[in-house]
């Protein structure tokens, strides 16, 4: 329910000289409960919701996140707004997608925002049989405890379109130009500065949850709007991509429900081809919590504590069994890092290196007939395809193997591209993304450009080494698991077609 509307209202450089509390007789929406003074720990929100940092500056202002058409889809799918008509400012009868539309593009602000807005005020996106009231007080503008919705001083906001335009006025002509000029809001919210919400500190580190808390200050109410984005806007990602904050410029792992950053961008090359992560807001990360560091470069020998060694291979820590083992791997003491038990939080147990051990640092190699395989403590990976070899050996030489050397290894699954990884049959354009040895289809277009990911990077392979790849459950952005149904082939067009 909207809240604090013309505490924002009243302070509005108008001739509305009120002083204001939230209206508390309107009914309350599905997606927002009332401030409560009385809020037990129980009911606090959940620990990935950061009071401090509701959402980025950019999700507010990022007007070019969604088109005309985008809005249009995205309310016929979610509820009766995309068949809503409503008087506009210029005295027409227009869609609610082209009411928003055109704001957007006269305040340049985010269409993802409003949408949001109007969801935690009125529930207006969602519900299937929206009342009057809500459509006339969409964004909860000028509504407060001690205001008639009667008064004939607020009926200039009244009205879906007014209200879309004077929250996105709000926004952008005031508590922006306010921090900006002055350094805070004419309420008292900037960034860096300790305030008081609903009992609690909160310091907001950016100009995005000043501006929100100015807007609604309350808790609550602004955990159901940062709610509401995560369910609508945050991403979910196939296990093992390597993403970049937008704002903070930090790249995490997606792993187990994680995100795990990474110590420093020599850390990350080390195990991903930088040309390969994806470029997302901070906020669109904010379901997966935050992990263990990923402090290592690939191949460093690390020392614990208790003075074991482990081999570090990407994710995972390989005890080394004693010295003798650390000396025949071919290190020195110099290259010997100490680390600390908090730094070897984020690595798995892999398999011991021990004197048995072959080629425990693995090795590219060719057999007597000339065929390549992945050689690794002792298990032999045949690669069945040269674009393998190109996209993840480059510059490494072969080692020649005997026949009797080979047959000294244990055969194992053919070496496979990693997680995270674009393919796409030769001449077919339908698009895959590798996770956990298999391939799932990419659900649309846009689904492919909102995860960040780019055709140039989409790599085109045989489709006998396609097909050796079991289908996987379709990617959608906003869904977990989104199984694929029975009349869907590995090359049908719920998969993302790259010329279309």
């Amino acid at each position: 329910m909207p809240h604090s509307s013309l505490t924002r209202i009243c302070l509005l450089a108008l001739s509305v000289n009120l002083v204001c509390t939230p209206y508390a007789a309107l009914a309350q929406t599905v997606d927002e409960a009332s401030p409560d003074s009385t809020t037990t720990a129980a009911q606090l929100p959940p620990p990935t919701f950061n009071p401090n940092h509701i959402l980025d500056d950019r999700d507010l202002f990022d007007w070019q996140t969604m088109n005309r058409n985008d809005i249009q889809q995205f309310l016929l799918t979610h509820g009766t707004l995309g068949t809503y008509h409503a008087i506009d400012s210029d005295g027409t009868s227009k869609l609610a997608a082209d009411i928003i539309w055109r704001v957007v593009n006269s305040y340049k602000i985010s269409a993802r925002y409003l949408l949001a807005l109007i969801q935690k005020e009125q529930s207006l996106v969602s519900d299937a049989h929206p009342t009057q009231k809500q459509f006339d007080w969409a964004a909860g503008y000028a509504v407060c405890d001690s205001c008639s919705m009667n008064d004939p001083s607020l009926q200039m906001f009244k009205g879906f379109a007014s209200q879309i335009e004077w929250a996105a006025k709000q926004h952008r002509e005031k508590y922006l130009l306010q921090i900006l000029g002055h350094g805070t809001t004419l309420s008292g919210y900037a960034p860096g500065k300790p305030i008081t919400i609903d009992h609690r500190l909160v310091i907001p580190d950016n100009e995005a949850t000043a501006m929100l808390y100015t807007y609604t200050p309350h808790l609550h109410g602004n955990f159901n709007l940062w709610n509401i984005w995560q369910r609508w806007f945050s991403l979910s990602f196939p296990e093992g991509t390597v993403v970049r904050g937008a704002t903070s410029n930090v790249a995490y792992q997606i792993s187990n429900g994680q995100r795990l950053p990474f110590k420093n961008d020599a850390v990350l090359a080390s195990i991903v081809n930088p040309d390969r992560v994806v470029k997302v807001e901070d906020s669109q990360l904010a379901n997966y919590t935050v992990g263990p560091e990923i402090s290592f470069p690939n191949y460093s020998v690390i020392q614990a504590p208790d003075e074991k060694r482990y081999l570090i291979v990407g994710d995972t820590k390989r005890l080394i069994q004693n010295r003798s083992v650390f000396k025949r791997i071919g290190f020195s003491e110099d290259e010997v890092v100490p680390a600390a038990n908090a730094e070897l939080a984020g690595y798995t147990d892999g398999s011991p290196i021990t004197l048995k051990s072959l080629y425990p640092l693995g090795i590219l190699a060719k057999d007597a007939q000339g065929q390549p395989w992945y050689i690794e403590n002792g298990i032999k990976h045949p690669i069945p395809s040269p674009i393998l070899v190109k996209l993840y050996f480059t510059g490494i030489p072969y080692r020649h193997l005997s026949s009797s050397a080979m047959r000294k290894l244990t055969l194992g699954t053919p070496y496979q591209f990693k997680d995270g990884e674009l393919i796409r049959a030769k001449g077919d354009p339908s698009v895959y993304v590798i996770e956990n040895g298999m391939r799932r289809p990419i659900i649309s277009r846009e689904a492919f450009n909102e995860m960040g990911w780019k055709i140039s990077n989409v790599i085109a392979i045989p489709l006998k080494l396609l097909e050796s790849y079991p289908v996987g459950a379709l990617v959608d952005p906003h869904a977990a698991d989104t199984t694929l149904t029975s009349d869907q082939s590995p090359t049908s067009t719920s998969a993302l077609a790259v010329n279309s």
